[in-house]
C-alpha cells in the first residue's frame, strides 16, 4: 500500500507515462511497417522513438521508479547506437523493442499499485547482449566539398546521417538562407518542414560571416533525390542560395529495395491466452480523462439554467399550494423539487471539483522566476513555498500566473535589499520570499511576502502629491497610503526611485484581480517587509449569491464576499467625518448605501426605519452595504453586461433569478472604491 501523497504522485506519473507508451507503441508499429516495406526506417521516426524512451526514463527518475528508469535507460542507449549507425535494425531487435514496451507497460501498471511483480533482469540481459562494439566509422563525407568549420560543427549523429545519405547516393546540397530577426524562428521552421517532405535536413548551422549584413543567416545541409533547380525553387521565397556539394552518381537498379512479397510462415490462430494479452495491452492504464475546459464551461452553464428551472418549479409549487384542491399535487411537486435541488447541488460540486487543480502546478514556475530575477538583480534570496495543495479553478489559475510574477518582480527588484545593505541593517545577506496559498471560507488567499525594506509611506505620499493624484492638504491613513501604490500614476518605470521602487505595474495587477472577481491588499512594516494578499473566489463558473432588495430593485452579492448580515434601524447609524458608520460589537464599521451609490429612486418611504446591513469583505477589510431586504440565497451564473456598457463601478455582471428576470451582480471591490474599511 502507498500513502495518500505518494498515491497522487503515482496517479500523475501513470497518466503521463501512458501517453508516452501509447506514442511509443504507434511509432514502433509504423517503424516496423517501414522496415518491412523498404528495409529501412526513416531517421525522424527513429529519433521520435528515441525521444519517447528518453522522456519515459526522465519521468520515471523524477518519481524514483528505479526499475522503469533502469530498463528505459538501457533501451535508450540501444536506440542511440541504432540512430548513430553503430547498430542496425532487424527483426530480432524489433522483437526486443516490442517486448520491452510490453514490459514497461506492465511496470507502469504495477507502480500505480505500489507493487513489483515483473522481473526485468532477463530483458536487461538481452539488451546488454546487443552492446557489442561497432567497427570504427569512416571519416565523415571524405569526398564532400565541405569547409573545415562546417565539418567540425557536425555532431556524431549528423555525421552518420550525412554518410548515410551519401551511401544512398542522394544529392547533398548546402542551402544558405537569411531572415529578418523579427520572425527568423518561424520562417526557418517553415522552411525546414517543407524540405523534410522532399528529403532530409541533415544539419542546420548559423553562418558567421562579417560580409553578411541584415538579419541572421543559416546553412542547411540537405540530402535529396531532387535536382538542384527543384531545390532552388523551393527556397526561392526566403532568398536562399543553393550549392551542390556533391554531383549525383548514377544509381544502379540493383540498389533499389525489392518490393516483392515475402513468404511469411503461416501464423497459428491466437488462443484465449493470446487474445487476453492483446486485450490487456489495449486497455488504458490510467482512469484519468483530459477534458477541454470549454466543455466544462458548457456543462456548468447548463447547470445554471437548470437552477433557474428549479426556481420556477418552486414558484409553481407555491402557487398550487394556494389553489383549492391542488394541495396534494403541490406537496408532491415540492418533494420532487427538493430532490432536484440536492442533485443539482451534487452535480454543481462535482463539476467544480473537476475544474479545480492544485495551485502547486504553477509554484515551480514562480520559483524559477524568483531565482532568475534575484540573480539578475545581484541579490541572494531563499524562496519558500507553502499551500501548493490548495485547489483553484484551472482557468483562473492560468490567468493568475502573470499578476503573481509581477508581484514577485516587485518584491525582488524593489523590496529586498542588496546583500551589503542587509548586512548594514543587521539582517542575513540572503533575503526571504514566501509564496503561499490557503483556503478561507469560499475564498482562496494567496500571499507574496518579503522580508525587505517595507513600503516608505512618506515617499509614496509625496510622489502621489507631485503627480496630482492626492491633494497636499488631504490627510491619509497608513492604509490609504499603502493603497496608493495601486494607482496607475505611480507605475511608470522612470519614476520608480521616487517611491522607493514600489508600485511598478501594480495597477495592472489590481485590474487583473478585479477581472477575476477578487481583490488585492497590502500591508507593510519598515525594515521588516511587505505582504501582498490576493483574495479570489474558488471558481467563477457558478457562484452562490445573496439576493437583496433596495428601492424596489433586486441585486445579487456573491456569498464569497459576505462576512455576515444583521438588522439595524436608522437611529443606530452614526456619522464620523462625514461618513456613515455603525458600532458593530465595539468596532466602527463604515457603511455604504446601495441606493446612493447607484442613484436609485425610492418610491415609498422605508417602513419603521428598518434596514439591513450586509457586511462585505474587501481583502482584509470590511464595510457594510445598506439594503432594504434580504431575499435569500441562490446559485447564480454571472454573465458579462457587454462592451456597450463598459466597466460599471460596483457591477460585476448580470444574472437571471426568475422567469426572464435579470438582476445585477454586485462587485464589492469596485463598489467600495476608496472607502476605508475595518479588519474583517
Amino acid at each position: 500500500m502507498v500513502d495518500k501523497d505518494r498515491a497522487k504522485q503515482l496517479k500523475d506519473f501513470v497518466m503521463e507515462a501512458e501517453e508516452i507508451l501509447e506514442g511509443l507503441a504507434e511509432d514502433l508499429e509504423k517503424a516496423h511497417e517501414q522496415f518491412e516495406g523498404t528495409g529501412k526506417v526513416r531517421p525522424d521516426r527513429l529519433n521520435k522513438i528515441f525521444r519517447e524512451m528518453h522522456s519515459l526514463k526522465g519521468l520515471a527518475s523524477m518519481f524514483n521508479l528505479d526499475r522503469i528508469a533502469s530498463l528505459s535507460h538501457d533501451l535508450e542507449s540501444l536506440l542511440d547506437r541504432v540512430r548513430l549507425g553503430k547498430a542496425s535494425l532487424d527483426a530480432e531487435r524489433f522483437s526486443l523493442l516490442s517486448d520491452s514496451r510490453v514490459l514497461l507497460r506492465a511496470l507502469v501498471s504495477e507502480a500505480s499499485q505500489g507493487e513489483e511483480r515483473s522481473d526485468i533482469q532477463p530483458l536487461l540481459r538481452r539488451i546488454s547482449g546487443e552492446a557489442a562494439p561497432a567497427a570504427p566509422a569512416p571519416a565523415p563525407a571524405a569526398g564532400l566539398m565541405l569547409d573545415d568549420a562546417t565539418r567540425k560543427s557536425l555532431t556524431e549523429y549528423e555525421e552518420h546521417r550525412l554518410e548515410d545519405n551519401i551511401e544512398e547516393e542522394n544529392h547533398i546540397f548546402a542551402i544558405q538562407v537569411g531572415f529578418d530577426f523579427s520572425d527568423f524562428d518561424q520562417r526557418l521552421r517553415a522552411l525546414t518542414e517543407r524540405l523534410a517532405d522532399l528529403g532530409e535536413v541533415i544539419s542546420t548551422l548559423p553562418v558567421v560571416d562579417p560580409a553578411l549584413t541584415g538579419g541572421i543567416h543559416f546553412r542547411l545541409l540537405f540530402g535529396t533525390r531532387m535536382e538542384m533547380d527543384e531545390v532552388s525553387a523551393n527556397v526561392a521565397d526566403v532568398h536562399g542560395m543553393v550549392s551542390d556539394l556533391m554531383p549525383p552518381r548514377p544509381s544502379p537498379a540493383s540498389s533499389a529495395p525489392s518490393l516483392e512479397p515475402r513468404e511469411e510462415p503461416e501464423a497459428e490462430a491466437p488462443g484465449a491466452e493470446a487474445a487476453e494479452l492483446e486485450a490487456e495491452d489495449a486497455r488504458g492504464l490510467s482512469n484519468t480523462v483530459k477534458v477541454d475546459i470549454e466543455k466544462l464551461d458548457t456543462v456548468m452553464g447548463i447547470v445554471g439554467e437548470l437552477s433557474l428551472v428549479k426556481a420556477g418549479l418552486e414558484r409553481l409549487a407555491g402557487r398550487l399550494e394556494g389553489t383549492e384542491g391542488q394541495k396534494e399535487l403541490a406537496v408532491d411537486l415540492s418533494k420532487h423539487v427538493r430532490t432536484m435541488d440536492r442533485k443539482l447541488t451534487d452535480l454543481q460540486r462535482a463539476i467544480i471539483d473537476i475544474r479545480l487543480v492544485p495551485i502547486g502546478q504553477i509554484f515551480n514556475k514562480l520559483n524559477r522566476t524568483a531565482r532568475r530575477l534575484a540573480r539578475q538583480a545581484g541579490k541572494s534570496v531563499t524562496v519558500e513555498l507553502y499551500g501548493g495543495e490548495t485547489e483553484l479553478d484551472k482557468v483562473m489559475m492560468d490567468q493568475l500566473v502573470t499578476p503573481l510574477i509581477h508581484l514577485i518582480r516587485n518584491s525582488i527588484d524593489h523590496g529586498l535589499e542588496l546583500p551589503e545593505d542587509r548586512r548594514a541593517l543587521g539582517k542575513a545577506e540572503e533575503g526571504t520570499l514566501a509564496i503561499g496559498a490557503y483556503q478561507k471560507g469560499n475564498s482562496i488567499i494567496i500571499e507574496v511576502t518579503d522580508d525587505g525594506r517595507g513600503l516608505q509611506l512618506d515617499k509614496i505620499r509625496q510622489a502621489a502629491i507631485r503627480r496630482g493624484l492626492v491633494d497636499a492638504r488631504q490627510s491619509l491613513s497608513p492604509e490609504e497610503c499603502m493603497d496608493l501604490i495601486f494607482l496607475p500614476g505611480l507605475s511608470s518605470a522612470e519614476k520608480v526611485t521616487e517611491v522607493s521602487g514600489r508600485g511598478v505595474g501594480l495597477d495592472a495587477v489590481k485590474v487583473a484581480m478585479e477581472d477575476l472577481k477578487g481583490s488585492i491588499s497590502v500591508w507593510s512594516e519598515p525594515d521588516r517587509g511587505t505582504t501582498f494578499q490576493v483574495t479570489l473566489p474558488i471558481t467563477l463558473a457558478i457562484i452562490q449569491s445573496l439576493i437583496v432588495g433596495c428601492c424596489g430593485h433586486q441585486f445579487a452579492i456573491p456569498i464569497s464576499s459576505v462576512v455576515e448580515t444583521f438588522r439595524a434601524s436608522e437611529p443606530e447609524v452614526q456619522r464620523v467625518d462625514q461618513r456613515e458608520v455603525f458600532n458593530l460589537r465595539g468596532v466602527t464599521l463604515p457603511l455604504l448605501r446601495l441606493e446612493d451609490r447607484f442613484a436609485l429612486q425610492r418610491t415609498s418611504p422605508r417602513g419603521h426605519d428598518r434596514l439591513f446591513v450586509v457586511v462585505a469583505r474587501r481583502g482584509e477589510k470590511a464595510a457594510g452595504i445598506v439594503v432594504d431586504d434580504l431575499l435569500g440565497e441562490q446559485e447564480t451564473v454571472v454573465h458579462p453586461i457587454g462592451q456597450k456598457f463598459g466597466k460599471v463601478p460596483g457591477v460585476a455582471g448580470a444574472t437571471e433569478v426568475g422567469e426572464n428576470q435579470v438582476i445585477l451582480v454586485i462587485d464589492t471591490v469596485s463598489l467600495f472604491g476608496s472607502i476605508e474599511g475595518v479588519k474583517a
